[in-house]
């Protein structure tokens, strides 16, 4: 799998920071960045390295499963689904992709194998999201957590982060109680349209559309 600059400098922030620290840190992706090819990388590398430890990859939804694992399987390694909601509850492969509740509600089967869990839109952070990633530290107080978002910013709480990517504290008045102590990398769509990998989006506005759905029907008519 080959990626594309940005992505693998995600990869390297994001890998680099659990090697040296245990607090969870967190990747910004703009939407369109290609978070799950991201995820595929990390998941694959820490295996790698970990010496076959396992991975849990955690998302919101039953989409999000099957395509992160999907970017996965183009690695060349298998991987597992474990989600109700996608059909299948299933440990048999180091990496195991799954939703919150599906995986909190048979936490006592993962054991002490897992030595990461990724948790994709981050932002949507659940007290069962929680509970699964403190249940699992208990069993290996030397897990990693990183999590992923285009979206870093909750309105009621603020930033999820402590720390943006340089390195300075987020304002106490930016933020409540973040759970990640790290913002490690963060990549935004003005960038990615400066360089040629996301198209401008324009807003033509309510004229604008009646104007399109009229010319539409005239044509059809």
């Amino acid at each position: 799998m080959s990626l594309r600059p940005y992505q693998q400098d995600a990869h390297d922030a994001a890998v680099d920071w659990i090697g040296k620290s245990l607090q969870p840190c967190c990747i910004e992706g703009a939407t369109g960045c290609g978070k799950s090819h991201i995820i595929a990388a990390i998941a694959n590398t820490v295996h790698q390295r970990s010496g076959g430890k396992h991975i849990l990859v955690l998302q919101p939804r039953r989409e999000l499963v099957i395509q992160n694992r999907q970017k996965y399987l183009v690695t060349g390694n298998p991987a597992s689904v474990y989600s109700a909601s996608a059909g299948s509850k299933c440990l048999k492969h180091p990496v195991v992709f799954g939703t919150p509740v599906s995986v909190g509600n048979s936490i006592d089967k993962f054991g002490d194998r897992f030595c990461l869990v990724v948790i994709d839109e981050c932002h949507g952070l659940t007290p069962t999201i929680i509970s699964v990633v403190d249940q699992m530290r208990a069993r290996n107080p030397k897990l990693r957590v990183i999590g992923l978002t285009a979206t870093p910013y909750r309105t009621k709480s603020g930033y999820i982060y402590q720390c943006g990517v340089d390195g300075a504290p987020v304002s106490p008045e930016e933020t409540d109680n973040p759970y990640f102590a790290r913002l490690v990398y963060s990549i935004e769509a003005r960038t990615l349209i400066a360089q040629g990998f996301l198209v401008p989006l324009f807003v033509i506005g309510l004229i604008g559309a009646i104007a399109v759905i009229v010319l539409v029907a005239v044509l059809v008519g």
